[in-house]
C-alpha cells in the first residue's frame, strides 16, 4: 500500500488507461467474434434447411410419380441415389431416413444402411411431422448443425431428409489465426502504450508544471505558473498563483517589517545615546566636586533637560504603539472636526505667542466618525510643527473645508518649506527634514509619524507639499460621516 501511495499520478494514469484499453479491446473482440459465430450459424442453418427441404420435396415428387406410398419403390430409390450423389460435391451431408428411422442413404457413408437414427432428437421431431434441428461440437472445435425435414405423402410421414454441415467457432478462429492474432495483439498493445503515454503526458503536464512551480516557490516567491489543461488543473493553477501572490506579499511585508524593526531599534538606540551621554557627563562632573555653584546648577539643569527628553521620547513611542498596535482600537463617535481644530489651535496659542506667530482658523469641515482627542492631537501636532518652522511676524493658517465627500484640513505655514528629497520620508519614524533645527527644538522625529498613524486609523490620508509662493502645506482628508 505504501508503494502504491508513492506511485506518481502519471504512472497510475498510464496503468489505468492501459487496463481500460485492454479490457475494452478484449470485451469488444469477444462480442464481435460471438456475433460473427452466431451469424455464421444462422446462415448455415438457413442453408441446411433449404437443402433438406429441396431433398424432401424431390423425394415426395418421386414417390407420387412412381405411384408408391413409401421410399422403398424403384423411383424413390433412384431419386435417393441421385440426391446423395449430388450432395457429395457440396460441403453438406445428406442422410435419408425411412418412416421407421432407419437409414436408407448417407452421402458421406458414415452411417450404414439400415442403422436406426430414431433416437436422435432432430430425426424424432421430423418423424412427428415437424422440422427438427440439432447442434454439436466436433473434436476439431467446429460447430455441427443438423436440419431434419419430414417427407410426407398423403399427409403421412414416410421418411426424413437430414442435411448436416459445420461452421467455425471462436475457438477455431483463435486456433486458425493464432499467429495473426498474436501480431495484432502485440501491435495493439504497442499502439495503446504509445497513445496512453502521449495522453498521460498531456494530462499530467499542468500538474508537472505546478510541481516544478511549487518546488521553485520555496526559494523564489516570484514564481508563477501558466494556467492550462482541463478545468480542474486550470483552477488549481489559478489558486496556486493566488497563493504565491499572497506568499510574496507576506514575504515582502515580513522583510519590510524586519527592516523597520531593525531601523527602529537603531533609531531608538541613537536617540537614547545623546541624552544618556549628556546625563552621564553632567553626573560625572558633579561627582568630581569642587565646582562653582553656577556650574553645578547648569549641570543639574542639563540632567533635568535630558531626562525630560527621554521621558518625551518614551511617551511618544508608547503613543505610537497604542495607535498602531493591538491596543490601538479607537472609541468611535461623532466628532465636530471644526471644533476639534479650534481647540487644538487654542492649546498652541502660548507657543505661537512666544514665537511671534499668528495662527488663524478659516472655513468649516463636516462631521466625521472618530476619536475627538486623537483628531485634536493631529491638528495640534501639525500646528505645533508649523509654528516652530515659521519665522517671527509670519502666520499659520488652518483651513477647513469639504471636498468630494471628505472633511479636509490644511495647515499652511510661511516657513522655508520642505526639501524635495525629504517629502517621501517625512512621515517615517525618527526622520528629521531639518535635522539640526529639529534637534534644537527638542523633537525626536516621531510627531509626524504619530499624526500619520492616527489619520490612517481613521481611514484617512495625509500628505505634505510645498507652496509655490513659499512655505509648506499639510493636507488631511477624512471620510465625512453620512447622516
Amino acid at each position: 500500500m505504501s508503494a502504491l501511495r508513492r506511485t506518481s499520478i502519471r504512472t497510475r494514469l498510464l496503468a489505468g488507461f492501459l487496463l481500460v484499453a485492454i479490457t475494452a479491446a478484449a470485451g469488444l473482440s469477444f462480442y464481435f467474434l460471438n456475433q460473427i459465430e452466431a451469424f455464421g450459424l444462422r446462415r448455415l442453418d438457413e442453408r441446411l434447411r433449404a437443402e433438406a427441404t429441396v431433398a424432401a420435396s424431390s423425394l415426395e415428387a418421386a414417390i407420387e410419380s412412381g405411384g408408391d406410398s413409401s421410399l422403398s419403390g424403384a423411383v424413390p430409390e433412384r431419386a435417393i441415389a441421385a440426391l446423395t450423389q449430388a450432395t457429395k460435391i457440396s460441403t453438406s451431408r445428406l442422410v435419408i431416413v425411412d418412416g421407421t428411422g432407419a437409414v436408407l442413404a448417407d452421402s458421406d457413408g458414415a452411417v450404414n444402411r439400415g442403422e436406426s437414427l430414431k433416437s436422435r432428437d432432430d430425426v424424432s421431431a421430423a418423424l412427428r411431422g415437424t422440422v427438427g434441428t440439432a447442434s454439436s461440437m466436433l473434436p476439431n472445435g467446429r460447430v455441427e448443425l443438423d436440419a431434419a425435414i419430414p417427407v410426407t405423402v398423403g399427409g403421412r410421414v414416410v421418411g426424413v431428409a437430414v442435411s448436416s454441415g459445420s461452421s467455425f467457432s471462436m475457438l477455431t478462429v483463435v486456433s486458425d489465426y493464432r499467429n495473426q492474432l498474436v501480431i495484432v495483439i502485440v501491435a495493439f498493445l504497442i499502439a495503446a502504450l504509445i497513445l496512453t503515454e502521449l495522453l498521460t503526458r498531456f494530462l499530467t503536464r499542468p500538474l508537472r508544471e505546478l510541481q516544478a512551480g511549487a518546488t521553485a516557490l520555496a526559494s523564489d516567491h516570484t514564481v508563477r505558473v501558466h494556467p492550462a489543461g482541463p478545468r480542474e488543473t486550470h483552477d488549481l493553477a489559478v489558486a496556486f498563483n493566488e497563493l504565491a501572490e499572497e506568499i510574496e506579499t507576506s514575504s515582502v511585508e515580513l522583510h519590510e517589517e524586519e527592516r523597520r524593526k531593525s531601523r527602529f531599534v537603531s533609531d531608538v538606540s541613537h536617540e537614547l545615546r545623546s541624552p544618556l551621554t549628556g546625563i552621564r557627563l553632567a553626573a560625572e562632573t558633579l561627582l568630581d566636586g569642587d565646582i562653582e555653584e553656577a556650574d553645578e546648577k547648569r549641570f543639574l539643569a542639563t540632567i533635568i533637560r535630558e531626562a525630560d527628553r527621554l521621558t518625551g521620547l518614551a511617551n511618544d513611542l508608547l503613543e505610537l504603539q497604542r495607535i498602531e498596535g493591538a491596543t490601538g482600537e479607537l472609541p468611535l463617535a461623532r466628532v465636530d472636526f471644526t471644533q476639534a481644530a479650534r481647540l487644538a489651535v487654542e492649546a498652541n496659542e502660548p507657543l505661537a505667542m512666544e514665537r511671534g506667530v499668528t495662527v488663524q482658523v478659516e472655513g468649516a469641515a463636516p462631521i466625521v466618525l472618530g476619536s475627538r482627542d486623537r483628531l485634536q492631537q493631529v491638528v495640534g501636532n501639525l500646528v505645533d510643527n508649523a509654528v516652530r518652522h515659521t519665522p517671527t511676524g509670519r502666520s499659520v493658517i488652518v483651513a477647513l473645508s469639504e471636498e468630494d465627500g471628505d472633511a479636509v484640513l490644511r495647515v499652511i505655514d510661511e516657513g522655508p518649506g520642505i526639501r524635495d528629497e525629504d517629502l517621501a520620508n517625512l512621515f517615517q519614524r525618527f526622520y528629521r527634514a531639518q535635522y539640526s533645527r529639529a534637534r534644537a527644538t527638542g523633537g525626536a522625529g516621531l510627531g509626524l509619524a504619530i499624526v500619520k498613524a492616527i489619520v490612517t486609523s481613521h481611514r484617512g490620508t495625509i500628505e505634505a507639499a510645498n507652496r509655490p509662493e513659499g512655505g509648506a502645506v499639510f493636507t488631511v482628508r477624512l471620510p465625512k460621516l453620512k447622516e
